[in-house]
């Protein structure tokens, strides 16, 4: 979650630039509002993340925002299940949080033993911003029907401690690491955090990635690690990245990828059936054109551009890591929409004519 103050700008800047209607790229179907404006109750939904389980279930987070769509109105992680691929969802319901215990910033991973953990900042009474004390994680064992009381990991995160996870996902490695990225405030640094224990403990790791913001990260078809950075020249110099090759306890400096074009947003990146993709907001001038970008190169060169959405929005999206649809050759994103709304969709995975912004 970004600082209040830019995030005002950002929308508004993105909803007056002008920008012609465009249909979705052929193959891609948005199949469902998943939070929207009113949902019970709530004012305003942001901030996708989403996982598919073992038993395929897709399970969607967002922070439920009180009021009005301003980052300090957020009070607890909302969170909705999809047994049919995405197209109906079951009952809103929370994950954590509330008035007397204000969380933010979703960060889940599915793993492979079933366990579902979400990760998030726990944040100040009446905070208008980045406002973080702490963090804190939930668990489901029955496919995300039910939480786990909160459990403060303030301490085990270290200098991370009150940082803002992701938003979107963790990375669970083939070694069977989970890792965790978030950033300190906005555009002052990143940190790395760890488990080796699925999720019982945590340590950060010693490596800083200064001026970046929301990050993702992903294992590469090649099992090296790419971490995937917002900062605030990526309209000129495109999304900053770093590499591991091994595990996450040592990274390469930050470089930048002109390929991963933004317009100072965040991002999502995951890697299945050898191809890795990146989505967020294709464009250099507003935060519209939310496509989906895939590598066959471990993260070399980009390509195959497909639309998503060309309207402007918040434009925070969240990928799926694996396939989804009866006949699973297609990925899944989550991704903001109209005002206060996050909807589903689902994109083919197999190769399709780039598409032109």
């Amino acid at each position: 979650m970004a600082n209040y103050f830019y995030a005002v700008v950002a929308f508004i800047v993105t909803t007056t630039v002008t920008v012609s209607a465009q249909p979705p790229s052929p193959g891609v179907k948005v199949l469902s509002d998943v939070f929207t404006e009113g949902l019970g109750g709530i004012a305003c939904y942001r901030i996708p993340s989403i996982v598919q389980t073992s038993k395929n279930t897709l399970v969607a987070f967002a922070e439920a925002r009180h009021g009005s769509c301003n980052d300090g109105a957020v009070h607890e992680l909302a969170t909705r299940r999809s047994i049919d691929n995405g197209t109906t969802w079951q009952n809103l319901s929370f994950a954590v949080g509330g008035s007397d215990y204000i969380v933010g910033n979703p960060d889940a991973v599915a793993l492979k033993t079933g366990r579902i953990i979400l990760v998030f900042v726990i944040h100040s009474p009446k905070c208008t911003g980045d406002c973080g004390i702490g963090n804190g994680m939930v668990y489901s064992d029955d496919d995300g029907v039910t939480w786990s009381a909160p459990i403060n990991i303030s301490s085990q995160f270290g200098t991370a401690s009150g940082s803002l996870p992701g938003p979107g996902v963790m990375l669970q490695t083939t070694s069977g690491r989970i890792l965790a990225v978030s950033h300190h405030s906005a555009y002052v640094r990143d940190y790395v955090t760890v488990s080796d224990d699925q999720g019982k403990s945590w340590k950060t790791i010693s490596t800083v990635f200064p001026a970046m913001d929301e990050a993702q990260m992903t294992q590469l078809p090649n099992g090296s690690l790419m971490l995937n950075m917002r900062h605030t020249s990526a309209k000129t110099v495109g999304r900053g990245v770093a590499f591991s090759n091994d595990d996450g306890n040592t990274w390469t400096p930050i470089q930048f990828n002109k390929q991963l074009i933004s317009p100072v947003c965040q991002g999502s990146t995951v890697t299945f059936d050898g191809v890795t993709y990146f989505s967020n907001p294709h464009s250099t001038t507003g935060r519209n054109h939310i496509s989906v970008q895939s590598s066959t190169d471990n993260g070399n060169t980009w390509g195959n551009s497909v639309l998503i959405r060309s309207a402007g929005s918040a434009g925070y999206s969240c990928l799926v890591k694996g396939m989804v649809g009866p006949s699973r050759k297609n990925g899944g994103v989550l991704f903001e929409s109209d005002p206060g709304a996050i909807s589903f969709a689902t994109f083919p995975t197999t190769p399709s004519p780039a598409f032109a912004i």
